[in-house]
């Protein structure tokens, strides 16, 4: 009889869960139709990280501000109507 092996679930690191992110991003945009290939995507997918990080590090500045008592100014300023157009792109809360 064949020994069974018993899989453990290894915590992923950094960068295994950052390839798996971006595997499933890469596979979610192979379905949109307006993209041709990896030369319209990898700049998008690009972009994409882009603001998620951004967005990370302002909200970690944001917190430390909130802590010490000092105002916070974010990098990009939302104009009046940004955050509905960023909610209806479906990208706050995304980002």
């Amino acid at each position: 009889m064949a020994r069974g092996t018993k899989k453990t679930d290894a915590p992923k690191t950094t960068a295994q869960q950052l390839g798996s992110i971006i595997k499933s991003c890469r596979d979610i945009m192979r379905k949109d139709k307006g993209l041709n290939g990896d030369l319209d995507r990898l700049p998008m997918l690009t972009w994409i990280m882009f603001l998620k990080f951004l967005d990370d590090m302002e909200q970690i500045h944001e917190t430390e501000a909130a802590f010490e008592g000092k105002p916070f100014r974010p990098a990009i300023e939302v104009t009046a109507g940004g955050t509905g157009q960023l909610k209806r792109m479906g990208l706050r809360g995304m980002i």
